[in-house]
């Protein structure tokens, strides 16, 4: 039998995950999850990606609807280069899937900090910061924590 994924955050994501032709899931251990949360939260920090969603996050504001029409496929694309390389798709499904399984190490902090980042890099912060699904505000990256 096949395991699936856990079903995905936005109501994009959720119609290719209730299809029965759904792929299986790729499975990270420990330190393949540290490895790609690490290096999914460094390539949001690398200043040319960072510039490329300024100017639409500002644009935003607190509006959801632009949120998602501008920011999540920013988001996707940055996350399809890291997520690619263990295994999911460069979808939004894919970012979902690939969120998913780092929910899974939530009792490494490492793990844990990248995970509720990456989550805000697909929720608006006006859900964010209401607890709406059960999402935390995101955390910043490890380098902005130590300054």
């Amino acid at each position: 039998s096949r395991v699936y994924c856990a079903h995905g955050i936005a109501r994009g994501a959720a119609k290719a995950y209730m299809s029965s032709e759904s792929t299986p899931c790729p499975r990270l251990s420990l330190q393949e999850a540290r490895d790609a949360a690490n290096e999914a939260v460094a390539l949001f920090s690398v200043p040319e990606n960072a510039a490329r969603l300024k100017g639409p996050e500002l644009e935003c504001a607190n509006d959801i609807g632009k949120f998602f029409m501008l920011i999540i496929p920013i988001s996707t694309d940055l996350l399809g280069k890291v997520s690619q390389k263990y295994g999911f798709e460069t979808t939004q499904a894919g970012a979902m899937q690939f969120i998913a399984e780092l929910q899974k190490y939530q009792d490494d902090p490492e793990i844990k900090r990248a995970h509720d980042y990456l989550k805000g890099r697909f929720m608006p912060a006006a859900l964010l910061n209401l607890g709406i699904g059960g999402f935390a505000p995101p955390a910043p990256p490890a380098d902005d924590m130590a300054d």
